[in-house]
């Protein structure tokens, strides 16, 4: 049903390819009057600019002209492929890619061109279907323009036609076919035929009962909108037998339908509508049709909000996504009486809660000193307890493991921080006595290791000049400038590893920080898409109103701006996280770490001598070491870890992660790449370095995992 011309709604379209489509161009261009639009450099620059970039088959595709001759105009467009790509590109993600793909196979039409033109128009720009039957016999009155996005030089004109008219102005490419006679009996079966949705916006009861009918023997499901108060029904005659209208109008008879006037349709449609269900306004109006009003009033408004709800239909039926049959209102008045003030964030900066006042007893001193040591996600998953001339640190009875804290390594470098602590504060109230670190031959994780220290007379010179630095020791996650570390600092930090016999590497220079930067930033995306690591991550974070404020990170340390912020509050929705991670996407969830990576001076590695749990006590202790005396360089110091630091084996990362958990291994072997990594060490904690601002924010930390016996 093509036509061309006055009447038509079809436009031709010549490729720059074909010499003969060039050499009809040629002469349509000589006609006069003929008004050329030439914009293809801006397309093809808005082409190079879509992310990910296109294939080249894409930037290639010659170009096409496209004329309309109900405007006499001629313009120049990018080729089907990447004309689609560009156009539709920023629908992307509320339509994926591969469902514009699954969507361009979808066939609707469309009876009744009032809200089916304004539905035909949502699909288009949503890009939702493949192909378009558009049927209506009315032409467009001055009257209509109220609710149609026509103009005054389309009076006269069919609908269908204008309709067609502007959706091949939005997409030149967009197979449509026409039916400007309407659809009646004759023709309905020849209409639904092919289709995969049947959208049915007319006034005409009988056409609306025998479209139903029609669709429930193809098995094509039925969609329809009401603009009063927003009612949408769908009739799923693709899954199951059902009435028409789902038995509101029971047994009827098409052909006496057809016969009935304006007025005597009106029950029918009460009974459709729900009369309880209708806006007063609506109601009010009915009792006055053939009265004061010449029929029912439509709102343009109304109008559009209901080919928007269709083209959501649309879409979940032509992805095959959960929709039932049935009938329910997207009701903008409703919606408008029950607004509500927003709720508190509570996430407004507060005051920092004073610190608690230093006692005189040195041992009061020591234990605060351990419990000031750094643990992951400022977990405190030690129990330290001093008595009997003694000082002993464990792996709390209640402290659980989280699955990034492989066989609680982790959490035994926290402990060895702890003691290295705990020994700084003893070597400066000279009660400083032997210190061991014990393996326990029995028990169950994570309790495999005791840590002691003997309080007695002895000093350490070496030790007791780092107090006040170990006291004021901090997390400091603000950017850093980038500028590289000296020899002497980068020496500094060797030694103060060496004299607690540990040993680190350290990885600077721009391109290699860069390297480590896309390692971290990956293995953060991951924990994000992972339910439980991100679960465990989430916990750890907390706002000021807290009530458990002294654990976990305070959200005002993680050294964001206002922007990093807000989008911190959608990358703490649980569904938002699991539709990246359906799409295998969500790379900007990294986007923090690597930022700051990148801004660093360095990434420090602290390593552990082997796999046991006193190992990596014994690497905390060299940790803390190295962690103090970047503070009195002046450097910011934030731990770095990846998620799969602690894994030894294929097991580990499946635990980790079993849909991810290749990915973490091919980061891992990077990771080890990037240190060169001995064979037989272990990573026990990755530093970044960094020249940044103070934080002024200091984690809070809890009182009972720390006590004093007699």
């Amino acid at each position: 049903m093509n036509a061309d011309g006055e009447t038509g709604w079809t436009p031709s379209v010549f490729a720059e390819d074909r010499p003969q489509d060039m050499e009809e161009l040629r002469r349509l261009r000589s006609e006069p009057g003929l008004v050329v639009v030439d914009r293809l450099a801006d397309q093809v620059r808005g082409l190079r600019e879509v992310l990910p970039r296109p294939e080249s088959d894409l930037l290639d595709e010659p170009a096409r002209w496209v004329h309309y001759p109900w405007h006499r105009t001629v313009v120049r467009v990018l080729g089907p492929n990447s004309f689609r790509r560009l156009r539709l590109d920023r629908n992307r993600n509320k339509v994926t890619s591969a469902e514009q793909d699954r969507l361009q196979e979808v066939t609707v039409g469309i009876v009744g061109l009032s809200v089916g033109f304004s539905v035909a128009q949502a699909l288009v720009l949503d890009g939702v279907c493949g192909e378009l039957r558009l049927a209506d016999f009315d032409p467009i009155e001055l009257s209509n323009l109220n609710r149609l996005p026509a103009s005054l030089v389309d009076l006269g004109t069919n609908k269908a036609v204008v309709a067609a008219r502007r959706l091949a102005e939005l997409d030149p490419y967009l197979p449509l076919s026409v039916w400007p006679e309407g659809v009646g009996p004759e023709t309905i079966s020849e209409f639904v035929d092919g289709l995969d949705i049947v959208v049915d916006e007319c006034d005409s009861l009988d056409v609306k009962v025998a479209l139903r009918a029609e669709a429930a023997r193809r098995a094509v499901p039925l969609v329809m909108e009401t603009s009063d108060r927003g009612l949408i029904d769908v009739e799923r005659f693709d899954l199951q037998q059902g009435r028409p209208f789902h038995g509101l109008l029971g047994e009827i008879d098409p052909e006496r339908l057809a016969a009935l006037s304006g007025r005597e349709k009106i029950p029918y449609a009460l009974r459709l509508l729900g009369p309880e269900r209708i806006s007063a306004r609506m109601a009010a109006s009915l009792l006055e049709v053939e009265q004061t009003l010449a029929t029912w009033p439509q709102l343009g408004s109304e109008v559009m909000l209901g080919g928007a709800t269709v083209a959501a239909v649309v879409r979940r039926l032509g992805l095959g996504q959960p929709l039932n049959s049935g009938r329910g209102r997207v009701d903008v008045e409703a919606c408008l009486d029950a607004l509500t003030l927003p709720a508190d964030p509570g996430n407004r900066p507060g005051a920092d809660a004073p610190p608690p006042p230093e006692s005189d007893d040195p041992i009061d001193r020591v234990l605060h000193a351990a419990s000031r040591a750094p643990s992951g996600g400022n977990s405190q998953p030690w129990s330290v307890t001093a008595g009997g001339g003694t000082l002993e640190i464990d792996i709390a009875d209640d402290f659980v493991p989280t699955a990034i804290d492989i066989h609680a390594r982790g959490s035994y470098v926290a402990l060895g921080a702890a003691l290295q602590n705990a020994r700084i504060a003893a070597a400066t109230h000279r009660i400083l006595g032997a210190v061991r670190v014990l393996e326990r031959d029995a028990g169950e994780p994570p309790r495999k290791v005791l840590a002691t220290m003997q309080f007695s007379d002895g000093t350490d010179s070496v030790l007791a000049a780092q107090y006040e630095m170990m006291l004021a020791r901090g997390t400091n996650r603000q950017p850093g400038d980038g500028s590289p570390l000296s020899d002497a600092e980068t020496a500094a930090l060797h030694r103060a590893a060496e004299q607690e016999g540990g040993r680190i590497r350290i990885v600077t220079g721009a391109d290699r920080l860069a390297e480590a930067a896309e390692l971290l930033a990956e293995s953060d995306r991951i924990r994000y898409l992972t339910p439980v690591l991100r679960r465990e991550m989430l916990s750890e974070l907390r706002w000021p109103d807290s009530e458990d404020i002294d654990s976990g990170i305070d959200v005002r340390t993680l050294g964001m701006d206002d922007a990093e912020r807000t989008m911190l509050d959608l990358a703490l929705r649980n569904d938002v996280l699991d539709q990246l991670g359906e799409w295998d996407l969500g790379h900007g969830l990294g986007r923090l770490t690597g930022m700051r990576v990148r801004s660093s001076s360095a990434l420090v590695a602290v390593f552990a001598a082997g796999p046991r749990p006193a190992d990596y006590v014994r690497a905390g202790m060299a940790a803390e070491s190295v962690w103090i005396c970047a503070h009195s360089l002046g450097l910011a110091v934030q731990p770095a870890s990846p998620v799969f630091l602690y894994a030894e084996d294929d097991t580990d990362l499946v635990r980790l992660s079993e849909v991810r958990f290749g990915a973490l291994g091919k980061l891992q072997s990077t990771l080890d790449d990037a240190f060169d990594r001995p064979a037989d060490l272990r990573f026990a904690l990755l530093l970044r370095v960094a020249r940044a601002r103070p934080e002024r924010i200091r984690s809070a930390r809890r009182s009972d995992r720390v006590r004093k016996h007699p």
